[in-house]
């Protein structure tokens, strides 16, 4: 115990600058991937914990989030709105990975962590008003707009009834921030904001689908049973600075 104190005490003194921040996050990656049960357990633990006294203190880079397998952050400076999750397998299965998700309102703050079915069984956040039982952070796409850089934060969620929702957040970078732009999709910051079912076997591209070449975003559609329709999207065009909603083909 003396030894773990001592260890998560010189990860703290570690959090200085960006690089040596970056270099931490790797560690406890390199930790939590380990085939060792307890060294990977404790690694993520230390995680959990450094994340719930030291948020404030995480980069708002997003290299180490597209890393493969590890570490998927989007984080803001200001404490309004960060997600973590920690994907604990190569598979694309919502199913199998284990999420933190907090989330900083005013005095409002919630913090979990596990894997997704304990959460289903009813381990929710405390945070007033919001209903997440699971949060994931699918992919991050760069849209660059002349000298700016907007990121699509494709996300998704399991609420308190089991069901899937997916959507799509805009934000940028400002400073130390990240700060969302409310008025990138048609007057609210989210696009293909549908519920559906599914066993978690859905990958993220047939979610949504982002064509650079044409600056369209593709995002599926479902049908009255909350099914999700092969094939059916709804297309966000990309045109002066914001996506505006194409009308549904026929």
């Amino acid at each position: 115990m003396k030894k773990n104190l001592v260890f998560f005490a010189l990860i703290l003194m570690a959090l200085v600058s960006c690089s040596k921040l970056q270099s931490n996050e790797k560690k406890f990656l390199k930790g939590m991937q380990s085939e060792d049960y307890e060294e990977s357990s404790q690694a993520f633990n230390d995680f959990c914990e450094w994340m719930e006294n030291d948020s404030e203190t995480m980069t708002h880079d997003f290299n180490l989030m597209r890393e493969k397998m590890g570490l998927k952050v989007v984080s803001s400076g200001d404490g309004i709105v960060r997600c973590y999750s920690w994907e604990t397998t190569g598979s694309d299965s919502l199913h199998i990975y284990a999420n933190i998700t907090q989330w900083k309102l005013g005095d409002n703050f919630a913090a979990f962590s596990g894997p997704i079915d304990q959460l289903l069984a009813g381990r929710k956040t405390r945070i007033k008003n919001y209903h997440f039982v699971a949060h994931n952070i699918d992919s991050i796409i760069d849209v660059t707009l002349g000298q700016n850089k907007v990121y699509l934060i494709l996300q998704s969620y399991i609420n308190k009834y089991g069901m899937r929702r997916a959507f799509v957040s805009a934000g940028t970078i400002i400073g130390i921030k990240l700060s969302l732009l409310p008025s990138f999709f048609d007057g609210t910051d989210i696009a293909g904001n549908n519920e559906f079912r599914d066993n978690g076997d859905v990958p993220i591209d047939k979610l949504f689908k982002w064509d650079e070449k044409t600056g369209r975003l593709y995002a599926y559609q479902t049908d009255d049973e909350n099914n999700l329709i092969p094939g059916k999207y709804t297309v966000y065009q990309l045109g002066n600075d914001r996506f505006t909603r194409l009308p549904d083909e026929e």
